[in-house]
């Protein structure tokens, strides 16, 4: 019961963290529970689910506030699901080992984009749609091969090419569930999941996502977001990779 219990409150911190930026937990998520003591491929299963749990959470949320922008998901949503699928098969190649040293460079980088990479002015036009399929497909392979959602490695690639960080925390938060089911479908048909600590996750997720929410849109300024997605994704890599 007490690794339960603390697998619901780490679920509920980092589901809260993430989704004020509109981003799955997973990236923080599956190394957390990984470290204190999940297996790798349990913590990639809980991760997705917990993905698509908090951020049908903020979709609906969003919705209701007629926040939707069919243009700029719909590319977003038809890449990531094709390559998280991809992506997934191909995890289940790779030695957990390698995966997980894989896990831990991408957090630096995605780390490092998000606090000191300077945004360009928006593009619009006839590239936009070029750029919103290419970020999705990163995404969407990322999502699959690590377990982690996508929307963090979504999100640094879209502030690159000029993309409001709200606008994106809002879309992105459309895009996760269907990546994450495409690559929980893929876990699931070969690992034995255990439903209770999914149904836990679950609800710490919900919770998390619910609260999340709310600070996006009426307590946090997007300089404060960019600063604790960074500071999470570094603390969390460096223990992976060095510790």
């Amino acid at each position: 019961m007490l690794e339960y219990f603390i697998y619901f409150i780490i679920t509920f911190i980092l589901s809260t963290i993430f989704a004020i930026a509109g981003l799955g937990a997973g990236s923080g998520l599956v190394p957390t529970l990984n470290i204190v003591g999940l297996s790798f491929e349990m913590a990639r299963v809980s991760g997705l689910f917990v993905n698509t749990v908090s951020t049908i959470t903020t979709s609906i949320l969003n919705l209701k506030k007629q926040l939707f922008d069919l243009n700029f998901v719909a590319p977003l949503v038809f890449s990531s699901v094709i390559f998280a699928f991809f992506g997934a098969k191909i995890s289940l190649m790779i030695d957990v080992e390698i995966v997980k040293t894989i896990f831990g460079i991408t957090l630096l980088i995605i780390a490092s984009m998000i606090l000191f990479f300077k945004a360009p002015k928006s593009q619009s036009g006839e590239h936009s749609k070029a750029i919103l399929v290419f970020a999705g497909s990163i995404g969407g392979f990322f999502s699959g091969f690590l377990g982690i959602g996508g929307g963090s490695i979504i999100s640094p690639i879209l502030l690159l090419f000029g993309y409001d960080i709200k606008k994106i925390a809002i879309g992105i938060s459309f895009v996760i569930p269907f990546s994450s089911i495409v690559a929980f479908g893929s876990y699931a048909s070969v690992i034995e999941l255990n439903y209770t600590l999914l149904a836990i996750v679950g609800v710490g997720a919900y919770l998390g996502g619910m609260l999340g929410n709310y600070l996006l849109h009426f307590k946090v300024s997007p300089k404060t977001i960019k600063k604790i997605l960074g500071f999470v994704l570094y603390s969390i890599a460096i223990k992976m990779l060095f510790l």
